[in-house]
């Protein structure tokens, strides 16, 4: 069985948790789990870890700005939007497994719009456990499977 390394994007600490417990439940080991409660934060953990498998937050609150010395320290560390951050992965690492968190999948045009960009499923919120867990399977099927063929 091939372990994985994940990577948990939202600015919710309740939904971290609950899909930190369904990796629990499935023998993730802990040191294999890096969380960020926005963009920023989630682009400096995955740089770091190398996760192969992000539950990604579509609507990172924009709120969640880093501190007034880092934007003007550094102009680009504005914060960043659940696509940005989903591009940003998806350049680095074409094989990350993305999985897109939403309360509102529906017609939101970022939905699509990740999905587009490659996203490999969709967590509607509140996320349950067992719902997690059923993605998890799907994601590790699909690693271990190896890519669909063309």
């Amino acid at each position: 069985m091939v372990e994985l390394r994940y990577l948990i994007v939202d600015d919710s600490p309740t939904v971290r948790l609950t899909i930190k417990q369904a990796l629990a439940q499935e023998k993730v080991d802990p040191s294999h789990v890096a969380e960020a409660g926005n963009g920023n934060d989630a682009i400096a953990m995955f740089d770091q870890t190398h996760p192969d498998v992000v539950f990604l937050d579509v609507t990172l609150s924009e709120s969640a700005a880093p501190p007034v010395f880092d934007v003007l320290a550094r102009p680009n560390s504005a914060p960043k939007s659940g696509n940005e951050v989903a591009r940003y992965m998806r350049a680095k690492n074409p094989a990350v497994t993305i999985v897109v968190c939403t309360g509102n999948p529906g017609d939101d045009p970022r939905v699509r719009e990740m999905i587009k960009g490659g996203a490999f499923q969709l967590l509607q919120k509140p996320v349950h456990l067992a719902q997690i867990r059923q993605v998890l399977l799907q994601v590790r099927d699909e690693k271990e499977s190896g890519p669909a063929p063309p």
